[in-house]
């Protein structure tokens, strides 16, 4: 999500082109991304700040190239190399500031994966590394300080290629605008495609579903000439209008929507109405215009680099979501250094001149990070830099290894894909023969299950959903498509246990020392009713028991990070007590949840329950811990691993083939 729009920018005070409404419009959409980022609870749509970019940074650099290729200036070499002064400064320090943060604040793990960032973002395809895995809007994206840079790829592979498509129609110039048009509507029309199939996390990475804004931005360009011909009137209606879109956007989108998609189309247009306006509006050349809004939009690209490196590097330290306080400290801090990277390298290497080379140093600088995080990756993360670590396989912790290879469709309607996170199948039979539902829990174990069932075994996954919430969009579109598959042989169940009970978020047991049994009752009696309905149609129903909750395996270091004990005592990561759970204190507080159980598997005696609980914890030994054996049981937060769900299928398996049919 990045305002790289500002790497298009006309140089200040020296041509007449040069709109300082625009670094106005840059300063709202830096303002809603960091606020988002910061106080989400705020601003829950300011992630469309990334889209009003891409629209500026279309016009821009089109306009540009255009102005210049008018000229007969244009130079690709030189374009290029303009491009590297203006990027490679502030990103290389930001680059450079993880690495080292990193090797101070970060295990091992997390310093592993960092270094896949770093490096995907020295090359500028940080947006197909995060494609392989969890989402924008994932928990663990709050522990990736580099997941921002996604954009800045997309933005670079599209000057990368947008500049040759302009060359190449110079020379047949009544063709290139229709040719902008039929792109940016075959971009939007594959965004759109990727809504329906249910696969955002390609929807929101990939340049080609993405590039339509920025074309969007570049059909503009293209009326440039024709812009005295629009009436102040118009020009007024059109920018608030656009501010209007924009704030609608911002304030009233949130992260569980189908975005981008037709969604996208708000803060897009609200851009594009903005840009089409020019200084002859009145709001632009007065409000957008004003100093303060124009001095934050000159800083926004570093801007941006900064204040999400500094929050996520505080939400890992802290092992939760940092204090609003604290929260607020780093983006002030973040604006400080945003204004002192603008100043003082920016500023210097763009336009003094004083470093004639600086392209050729800036290049072999983001060559040595892509270098030094490929060794760091391939050293396991620099293991040896810590003590009192979780002595387990660090690649025994991820959980999903096979997700690239699912198919991101299941028997859905396709107005109802929307509906669902996960909608996928294992493609080996059509339609798929066993279904999972359920929520993250379930998404972390079906990947097991695909993987260990033969091939006469196909499985999809719809999620999330709680199947205690037997009304509702979402439950009502799952039902629809479990039960008019008549191919469909299995239903497996997998909640979270905070989905049916209210749990402390300490100790993650059921909060109360008693559940009144009407309660239960009415528990039982919603999920039994769906499982009745289910075997009536005659498909073996599975209930699986969920996992005892434990905290993310990150927050589990017994140790400092490092041997320097005053680096130890000023980063000291706040240690978890609640990293090893006594086998009796899950059953005693989760003594609810067993009569919930035993109820009903009394009202559905055919009904499978499967509890992995004495493959999680050493019941002899009345503990259960994140890791067994040197390998680890959990993944993410208190979901279980790849390795975890192995074990568990290699169990739940033959008991469901056992099951009468």
């Amino acid at each position: 999500m990045v305002l790289s729009s500002l790497n298009a920018e006309f140089p200040k005070h020296t041509n007449n082109s040069y709109r300082p409404d625009i670094d106005g419009l840059r300063a709202i959409a830096v303002l809603t991304v960091v606020i988002f980022h910061a106080f989400p609870e705020y601003l829950s749509g300011g992630f469309v700040g990334v889209d009003v970019f891409f629209v500026i940074s279309g016009f821009l650099i089109t306009s540009l190239i255009l102005r210049e290729q008018k000229d007969e200036s244009f130079n690709l070499k030189n374009f290029y190399a303009r491009r590297i002064r203006r990027i490679f400064p502030a990103l290389s320090l930001v680059l450079g500031f993880g690495l080292i943060a990193g090797w101070i604040c970060l295990n091992f793990m997390e310093y592993k994966q960092l270094t896949k960032h770093t490096g995907s973002s020295a090359i500028f395809i940080t947006n197909f590394m995060l494609l392989r895995e969890a989402g924008y809007f994932d928990n663990a994206a709050d522990t990736k300080p580099m997941l921002h840079l996604w954009s800045l790829a997309i933005e670079e592979q599209f000057y990368l290629a947008w500049p040759l498509v302009l060359i190449f129609f110079k020379r047949l110039p009544k063709w290139l605008f229709p040719t902008l048009l039929g792109l940016l509507l075959s971009s939007f029309g594959y965004s759109l495609f990727l809504v329906l199939k249910g696969d955002l996390a390609h929807d929101f990475y990939s340049p080609l579903s993405r590039s339509w804004e920025l074309l969007l931005g570049a059909s503009l360009a293209f009326g440039i000439n024709y812009q005295e011909r629009i009436t102040t009137s118009l020009r007024n209606v059109a920018s608030w209008v656009g501010l209007l879109l924009i704030f609608i956007s911002a304030f009233f989108l949130n992260k569980s929507m189908a975005f981008p998609g037709y969604w996208a189309l708000l803060p897009a247009l609200g851009a594009a109405l903005i840009l089409f306006a020019g200084m002859k509006s009145k709001f632009n050349s007065i409000l957008l215009s004003c100093r303060p809004l124009v001095a934050i939009g000159l800083i926004s690209y570093p801007l941006y680099l900064w204040h999400w490196p500094l929050l996520s590097f505080a939400r890992i330290l802290a092992s939760q979501t940092p204090q609003l306080e604290l929260r607020l400290a780093l983006v002030l801090f973040s604006f400080f250094l945003a204004w002192a990277t603008y100043h003082f390298i920016e500023k210097p290497i763009r336009f003094s001149g004083r470093y004639p080379r600086a392209v050729l140093w800036l290049s072999l600088w983001m060559v040595a990070v892509l270098l030094m995080s490929h060794a760091v990756n391939r050293l396991d993360g620099l293991k040896f830099r810590h003590h009192g670590m979780l002595n387990a396989d660090p690649t025994t912790l991820v959980v999903g290894a096979e997700r690239g290879t699912l198919q991101p469709t299941c028997t859905l309607a396709p107005e109802d894909v929307h509906l669902f996170k996960w909608c996928f199948n294992d493609g080996k039979t059509s339609p798929p023969n066993h279904a999972l539902i359920g929520d993250s829990k379930g998404e972390a174990l079906v990947y097991s299950l695909i993987r260990k069932s033969p091939a006469d075994h196909g499985w999809m996954m719809l999620g999330p959903i709680n199947v205690l919430h037997v009304d509702g969009a979402v439950n009502d579109a799952a039902y629809r498509a479990l039960e008019t598959n008549p191919s469909l042989q299995v239903i497996v169940m997998a909640n979270s246990l905070r989905g049916m009970f209210s749990l402390n978020p300490e100790t993650g047991l059921i909060e109360g020392a008693t559940i009144e049994n009407d309660s239960i009752n009415q528990k039982v009696t919603a999920y039994s009713r769906k499982i009745k309905q289910w075997q009536s149609l005659g498909k073996r129903v599975v209930f699986v028991v969920d996992n005892p909750t434990l905290p993310d395996p990150n927050s589990c270091i017994t140790g400092g990070l490092t041997r320097f004990e005053f680096l130890n005592k000023v980063l000291r990561r706040s240690e978890n007590p609640y990293c090893r759970l006594k086998y009796s204190d899950h059953i005693k507080g989760t003594a609810p949840f067993q009569l919930f159980l035993t109820k009903l598997k009394q009202e559905n005696p055919a009904l499978l329950i499967y509890d992995p609980l004495p493959l999680l914890c050493d019941i002899a030994a009345d503990i259960c811990t994140i890791e067994r054996d040197g390998k680890f049981l959990y993944s993410y937060g208190d979901h279980i691993s790849d390795h975890a769900g192995m074990l568990i299928a290699d169990q739940l398996l033959p008991l469901i083939d056992a099951m009468p049919r």
